[in-house]
């Protein structure tokens, strides 16, 4: 088509050639001409912008539609299997067409195709048109209608580690003071937009199968780790559908644990838990809600326990670990916390700021979810090293002051089962 036009502008320049000598023609010939060729290059300019803007518009909703294709395999274990029992459309066709209709809200006469290849999970979005040129057309320039296409496919499969939650702002996911962030086998994502998205200091890094801006990426000098991929669609939370423990009366107010050694039973935990000046908690197997006062853990004391989640709700109900503190627990093997290890009611206001500065923190197993708050490592000390598996899902997080966070995916390696939607995701890629 931009051939044609282009043909069409060389007609117009030729005949334009041929008449500037002669005197014998008039003013009146030659302005018809010269005001063609300029018709024809506004023309090719309003064809250029139209085909760069639908081009935008399917690859949006390319990637959208492949990216909800993995979110639906990581539920289904298989990449194939999801993508063949969604052939022929569906929900994944009905989430291209929105893209389309939001990023060309006005286009009236452009015609939407979407084909869902179950065989090679891949989303195929073409965009038609039916544009009609003013002088070219006259010139019997058959450049409509305008076509392009858009193919993405997913690529691999890679088990989720992180997500940062924030639709906005700047340092979603932020990386600070010498930093590391190791995602052994998963993939790391930012849902801002932002153009900041991520945040790299200097001395800062993240290594991962695959690290993905939903925005941009700032970065400060931060030695070679994995490049960030930017301009990604948003990661859905795969727990947002997911139903806390019922919260009943309170079995325990302002349990404070000083110096002593004890064993705790589930239960709802009024005014929170502290454990302080040195002393050792074993945690029984079961749920422990956290309501109304913060989870602390300081100085030199102990933690640990196996099968144990902890529903956080309620004013201040905050991880709060420090100091020296050793913290050796495993998440929930089943009931209606399993796989989780820290849940975070999704009615709490946002900003909340959850810490894990302990410098023994070394086994985080299970999932933790914190879909209203901002999750603050800063330890100067690996963290959660030891851990079969953990997965991070949170608002907000910073890793900050030097530590490392290594979040390892040896699913095999517990009892706690690991949440479908991050066992294991699909890259999303546009392949034409």
């Amino acid at each position: 088509m931009i051939s044609k036009l282009r043909n069409a502008a060389r007609a117009f320049a030729c005949l334009l050639a041929a008449t500037h000598g002669t005197v014998a023609v008039s003013m009146a010939v030659g302005a018809p001409v010269l005001l063609g060729a300029v018709g024809v290059a506004s023309d090719f300019a309003v064809f250029t912008m139209k085909k760069n803007k639908l081009q935008s518009a399917a690859d949006a909703a390319a990637l959208a539609a492949a990216r909800e294709l993995s979110v639906v395999a990581s539920g289904s274990g298989s990449a194939a299997k999801a993508s063949a029992s969604l052939s022929g459309g569906g929900p994944i066709e009905a989430i291209a067409r929105t893209y389309v209709a939001t990023a060309l809200p006005d286009a009236t006469t452009t015609t939407t195709g979407v084909t869902v290849d179950g065989a090679k999970g891949a989303v195929q979005v073409t965009l038609s048109d039916a544009w009609h040129p003013f002088f070219a057309h006259f010139l019997g320039a058959d450049i409509t209608p305008i076509v392009v296409d858009a193919r993405a496919e997913l690529v691999g499969e890679s088990k989720v580690c992180v997500i940062a939650l924030k639709p906005t702002g700047a340092g979603a996911l932020s990386m600070t003071k010498n930093a590391h962030l190791e995602g052994k086998g998963c993939s790391v994502y930012s849902n801002s937009t932002n153009s900041q998205g991520i945040s790299l200091s200097t001395g800062s890094s993240i290594t991962a199968d695959l690290v993905c801006s939903a925005g941009g990426v700032l970065n400060k000098g931060a030695p070679s780790g994995t490049p960030v991929l930017t301009d990604c669609p948003p990661m859905p939370d795969p727990l947002a559908s997911r139903k806390g423990p019922t919260v009943g009366a309170c079995n325990y107010s302002m349990t404070i644990i000083n110096k002593k050694t004890v064993t705790l039973s589930p239960g709802v935990y009024c005014g929170g838990i502290t454990v302080m000046n040195g002393s050792n908690v074993t945690f029984s197997p079961g749920n422990y809600i956290i309501k109304d006062g913060p989870f602390i853990v300081k100085d030199t004391s102990k933690i640990k326990g196996k099968n144990v989640a902890f529903y956080l709700t309620g004013l201040l109900s905050l991880i709060q670990f420090f100091d020296n503190a050793t913290i050796d627990l495993s998440g929930a093997e089943d009931g209606v916390m399993a796989g989780l290890l820290f849940f975070e009611d999704p009615s709490s206001t946002v900003l909340r700021v959850h810490n894990i500065r302990a410098s023994n923190a070394f086994n985080l197993t299970g999932t933790i979810y914190l879909p209203k708050g901002n999750l603050m490592v800063d330890p100067a000390a690996a963290v959660a090293q030891q851990s079969a598996y953990t997965a991070i899902i949170v608002n907000k997080l910073t890793v900050d002051n030097g530590p490392s966070l290594v979040l390892n995916t040896n699913y095999g390696g517990t009892s706690v089962p690991v949440p479908d939607g991050i066992r294991a995701s699909a890259d999303v890629v546009l392949s034409e």
